[in-house]
């Protein structure tokens, strides 16, 4: 087998190919164009023999090659960053590539790159979704945060608004009065102009979701019959292809839900890892919600105004159990005082019982 391993970059790429013995067998620099690609392909086939491509950055600045090597029915893996430890000899292009097809030789930070065709556009979605849905909140809150110093008279006429969305709708649809004062107009028109902005980001929000929704349907449609999935947390799922992965333990380290130990001393304890892919770890947060236990509701002490209907004023609210009372300790066994506590009864206390 020849391992080759490629270091990305915008501009061009740095290839080095090994044979099963560790030696250079060659290197090649290529742009990162159609062109430079087909000619990354013509030194492959060149080299001869079964290839593996081991790709640095697989999925930012290596996409387009990925996706040419993949067209050509080329094995393609994507190999992770070299750590700090492992640059100890120096930093260049060269040497990052060197390093990517040892991993591809060793199997050390290897993982099957995420895919192209419909989990790429569906990447896409997701990212236009995401970029509408921060856009919107950060016109909300400026629209909040400028309703709060607008002048008092037309704080009067806005109104207690619960969230920025209410805000939004209510502001549109409300007028400048001739009699107002120039700051009053003013402000208004800037709060209307705001709130039709992110009016208008709702409507691409509801476009993006439904485009989502039907590829999620193409790709997976029993996925949205799960409690608690909708098109947006469907879509995160599959657009980060959990099949790609061999064991539950890679995925949950991916998605930043592996143990972590955390012990020190006679302490023993786990955390769950902060890194991995925090889109897929909230996708999978709001899938566990509905599966949580609900939380127990607290109990209140009985008032005057929760009385029972079948109880009348006079008598007494419903009081829980008495403790049972001290043993007398004329009783000289343990024996003794367990039958003694068993014969023990509670007395009723309603009136009924006192008769």
């Amino acid at each position: 087998m020849i391992a080759v391993g490629v270091d990305t970059h915008k501009q061009q790429h740095h290839a080095v190919a090994l044979d099963g013995l560790g030696q250079v067998l060659g290197e090649i620099v290529i742009a990162s164009t159609l062109a430079g690609y087909g000619q990354f392909v013509c030194w492959l086939r060149e080299l001869g023999g079964n290839v593996l491509v081991g790709i640095e950055g697989a999925g930012s600045y290596g996409a387009g090659l990925c996706e040419f090597l993949q067209a050509e029915e080329i094995e393609v893996l994507e190999v992770e960053r070299p750590q700090r430890r492992e640059r100890r000899g120096g930093k260049s292009d060269r040497i990052d590539a060197l390093l990517a097809a040892k991993k591809v030789f060793t199997g050390e930070g290897l993982s099957t790159p995420r895919g192209s065709g419909k989990r790429l556009a569906l990447q896409m979605l997701l990212a236009g979704y995401r970029s509408i849905v921060s856009e919107r909140s950060r016109l909300y809150n400026q629209l909040q945060a400028l309703q709060i110093s607008a002048p008092y008279a037309l704080r009067e006429r806005i109104g207690q608004a619960r969230n920025g969305a209410t805000l939004a709708n209510r502001v549109t649809g409300m007028r400048t009065r001739p009699t107002a004062t120039q700051q009053e107009n003013l402000t208004l028109q800037v709060l209307r102009d705001i709130a039709n902005r992110a009016r208008a980001l709702d409507a691409e929000a509801e476009s993006y979701t439904r485009q989502i929704e039907e590829m999620v349907c193409s790709l997976a449609p029993a996925l949205l019959d799960e409690p608690g999935i909708g098109p947006i947390c469907a879509g995160r799922l599959l657009a980060f292809n959990p099949a790609r992965f061999t064991s539950e333990a890679a995925f949950a380290r991916a998605n930043g839900t592996a143990p972590q130990p955390a012990s020190s001393g006679k302490t023993v304890r786990h955390r769950l890892s902060r890194g991995g892919d925090r889109q897929i770890n909230a996708a999978i947060h709001d899938r566990a919600l509905p599966l949580s236990p609900p939380r127990p509701k607290p109990r209140l002490h009985p008032t005057k105004d929760h009385r029972r209907k079948d109880q009348t004023r006079g008598h007494a609210l419903p009081q829980a159990t008495p403790l049972t009372p001290p043993l007398q300790p004329t009783h000289k066994n343990a024996l003794d005082n367990i039958e003694a506590s068993n014969e023990f009864s509670v007395r009723d206390p309603s009136p009924a019982s006192a008769t």
